[in-house]
Protein backbone atom coordinates (compact mmCIF):
# COMPACT_ATOMS: atom_id res chain seq x y z
CA UNK A 1 0.00 0.00 0.00
CA UNK A 2 0.92 3.36 -0.94
CA UNK A 3 1.41 6.20 1.52
CA UNK A 4 -0.71 9.79 1.03
CA UNK A 5 2.45 11.34 0.68
CA UNK A 6 3.10 9.04 -2.43
CA UNK A 7 -0.08 9.57 -3.98
CA UNK A 8 0.41 13.40 -3.89
CA UNK A 9 3.45 13.67 -5.15
CA UNK A 10 2.66 11.71 -8.11
CA UNK A 11 -0.19 14.09 -8.83
CA UNK A 12 1.84 17.34 -8.42
CA UNK A 13 4.55 16.05 -10.60
CA UNK A 14 1.84 14.69 -13.46
CA UNK A 15 0.72 18.43 -13.39
CA UNK A 16 4.04 19.59 -13.98
CA UNK A 17 5.67 21.10 -10.92
CA UNK A 18 8.77 20.29 -8.98
CA UNK A 19 8.18 17.74 -6.02
CA UNK A 20 10.64 17.31 -3.06
CA UNK A 21 9.39 15.25 -0.27
CA UNK A 22 10.62 16.02 2.84
CA UNK A 23 10.80 13.68 6.23
CA UNK A 24 12.20 13.86 9.35
CA UNK A 25 14.13 10.82 9.59
CA UNK A 26 15.38 8.06 7.58
CA UNK A 27 13.49 5.68 9.64
CA UNK A 28 10.10 6.70 8.44
CA UNK A 29 8.59 4.22 5.35
CA UNK A 30 9.44 6.02 2.42
CA UNK A 31 7.74 4.34 -1.05
CA UNK A 32 8.20 7.93 -3.02
CA UNK A 33 11.63 6.52 -5.02
CA UNK A 34 9.82 3.15 -6.22
CA UNK A 35 6.22 4.97 -6.68
CA UNK A 36 7.93 8.78 -8.56
CA UNK A 37 11.10 8.38 -9.31
CA UNK A 38 12.27 11.03 -6.72
CA UNK A 39 14.71 10.55 -3.57
CA UNK A 40 13.59 12.00 -0.34
CA UNK A 41 15.43 14.77 1.42
CA UNK A 42 15.84 14.09 5.24
CA UNK A 43 15.19 17.75 6.78
CA UNK A 44 13.63 18.70 9.60
CA UNK A 45 10.72 21.46 8.54
CA UNK A 46 11.92 23.33 11.41
CA UNK A 47 15.63 23.13 9.50
CA UNK A 48 13.57 25.35 6.56
CA UNK A 49 15.60 28.37 5.40
CA UNK A 50 14.85 31.74 3.77
CA UNK A 51 14.72 31.80 -0.06
CA UNK A 52 13.88 28.18 -0.45
CA UNK A 53 11.78 29.53 -3.44
CA UNK A 54 8.79 27.07 -2.92
CA UNK A 55 5.93 27.88 -4.35
CA UNK A 56 3.71 26.16 -2.09
CA UNK A 57 3.97 23.61 1.01
CA UNK A 58 1.69 20.72 1.23
CA UNK A 59 1.63 19.41 5.26
CA UNK A 60 -1.48 17.12 5.40
CA UNK A 61 -1.36 15.64 9.11
CA UNK A 62 2.67 16.97 9.24
CA UNK A 63 1.96 19.03 11.89
CA UNK A 64 -0.45 17.72 14.48
CA UNK A 65 1.28 16.25 16.74
CA UNK A 66 3.41 19.28 17.40
CA UNK A 67 2.99 21.79 20.33
CA UNK A 68 1.22 24.60 19.36
CA UNK A 69 4.29 26.77 20.06
CA UNK A 70 5.98 24.48 17.21
CA UNK A 71 3.21 24.53 15.10
CA UNK A 72 3.84 28.59 15.30
CA UNK A 73 7.52 28.48 15.09
CA UNK A 74 7.16 26.26 11.97
CA UNK A 75 4.89 28.70 10.38
CA UNK A 76 6.83 31.20 10.32
CA UNK A 77 9.62 28.53 8.44
CA UNK A 78 7.32 27.89 6.03
CA UNK A 79 7.03 31.64 5.59
CA UNK A 80 10.47 32.31 4.83
CA UNK A 81 10.39 29.36 2.80
CA UNK A 82 7.83 30.43 0.44
CA UNK A 83 7.92 32.65 -2.82
CA UNK A 84 5.38 35.77 -2.55
CA UNK A 85 2.13 34.85 -2.64
CA UNK A 86 3.15 31.15 -2.18
CA UNK A 87 0.06 28.68 -0.74
CA UNK A 88 0.42 26.13 2.58
CA UNK A 89 -1.97 23.35 2.84
CA UNK A 90 -2.04 21.87 6.47
CA UNK A 91 -5.01 19.47 8.25
CA UNK A 92 -5.11 19.14 11.51
CA UNK A 93 -7.48 16.71 13.70
CA UNK A 94 -10.45 19.38 14.48
CA UNK A 95 -11.73 20.00 18.09
CA UNK A 96 -11.21 22.24 21.19
CA UNK A 97 -9.41 20.11 23.16
CA UNK A 98 -5.43 18.68 22.28
CA UNK A 99 -5.58 14.92 23.32
CA UNK A 100 -3.16 12.17 23.70
CA UNK A 101 -3.95 8.69 21.34
CA UNK A 102 -1.84 5.70 21.46
CA UNK A 103 1.26 7.67 22.75
CA UNK A 104 1.07 10.28 20.54
CA UNK A 105 0.43 13.94 21.04
CA UNK A 106 -2.83 15.10 18.64
CA UNK A 107 -3.33 18.80 18.12
CA UNK A 108 -6.62 20.35 17.36
CA UNK A 109 -8.46 23.46 16.15
CA UNK A 110 -11.15 25.05 15.71
CA UNK A 111 -11.43 27.78 12.58
CA UNK A 112 -11.49 30.52 15.35
CA UNK A 113 -8.37 28.80 17.31
CA UNK A 114 -6.73 28.26 13.93
CA UNK A 115 -7.12 32.02 13.09
CA UNK A 116 -6.09 33.16 16.41
CA UNK A 117 -2.85 31.34 15.63
CA UNK A 118 -1.98 32.66 12.54
CA UNK A 119 -3.31 35.93 13.34
CA UNK A 120 0.71 35.59 15.12
CA UNK A 121 2.43 35.48 11.47
CA UNK A 122 2.21 37.34 7.84
CA UNK A 123 0.13 34.58 6.11
CA UNK A 124 -3.59 35.30 5.17
CA UNK A 125 -6.32 32.89 5.90
CA UNK A 126 -7.60 31.63 2.27
CA UNK A 127 -10.48 29.31 3.49
CA UNK A 128 -11.07 26.44 5.77
CA UNK A 129 -12.32 23.16 5.03
CA UNK A 130 -13.51 20.97 8.09
CA UNK A 131 -15.21 17.43 7.67
CA UNK A 132 -14.57 14.34 8.78
CA UNK A 133 -12.92 15.21 12.05
CA UNK A 134 -10.54 17.29 10.44
CA UNK A 135 -9.68 20.88 10.00
CA UNK A 136 -7.63 21.31 6.46
CA UNK A 137 -6.66 25.08 5.86
CA UNK A 138 -4.93 27.21 3.21
CA UNK A 139 -2.95 30.15 3.97
CA UNK A 140 -1.45 32.21 1.28
CA UNK A 141 2.01 34.58 1.35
Amino acid sequence: MLSEESETSRYFIKKGYDVKNLKLSPSFKDDTKEYIGRETVIKDMKCLYSQEGFIGIWAENALLHLDRLDIYYILNKFYSALIDKGIVYMSFKYGEEDYLSDGHWCTCFTERDFSDLVGFTDFNIVEFFSENNQLEVILKK
